[in-house]
């Protein structure tokens, strides 16, 4: 199993604001990890970033790490 990094730390990575990593996690523009529906009458949805897939993405390595 993947390590998990914080929205806030993988946005930090990234270089922009963890509103806009959660946004575009969502419309499946970066996959970075997975994010789940809010349970019933919630309202937060639950964002997991991975670290093999965040290093993916920034180009470190082949991810597999």
């Amino acid at each position: 199993m993947s390590e998990r990094v914080s929205v806030v730390e993988a946005a930090k990575e990234i270089g922009c604001a963890p509103g806009f990593l959660r946004l575009k996690m969502k419309t499946g523009e970066w996959d970075l990890g997975a994010y789940s529906k809010p349970p019933r009458g919630g309202k937060n949805f639950s964002y997991y970033v991975f670290r093999s897939k965040l290093d993916r993405f920034l180009g470190k390595g082949d991810g597999n790490e």
